[in-house]
């Protein structure tokens, strides 16, 4: 019949969508492999995405550690928001594989 559209399985939908959202992270931050630690915890620091810097300013600080810092130009809002970015494309992974 003309002008009927055949549904989607909603896992086919699902899965198309998933790819989406896996393309939208840059290559340099996609996870080599899957991670296989006990602790997802330890992932940021164990796969190699983020430097050392990038891990201080994601992992040693709160909220009002991080404006002082900024404030005094210890750390750059650029710095500051490519880092929890990054951070935010590893959980990301870690949560949807």
């Amino acid at each position: 019949m003309a002008g009927l559209t055949t549904k989607k399985d909603w896992r086919e939908i699902a899965k198309q969508k998933q790819s989406n959202r896996a393309q939208l992270i840059p290559n340099e931050w996609q996870l080599k492999s899957r991670y296989e630690g006990s602790n997802v915890l330890d992932a940021p620091a164990k796969c190699g995405i983020l430097s050392s810097r990038e891990l201080e300013i994601t992992s040693d600080n709160d909220a009002v550690d991080l404006v002082e810092k900024l404030k005094d130009g210890l750390y750059t809002a650029e710095e500051t928001t490519l880092a929890f970015c990054k951070r935010a494309a590893i959980a990301q992974q870690l949560v949807c594989h």
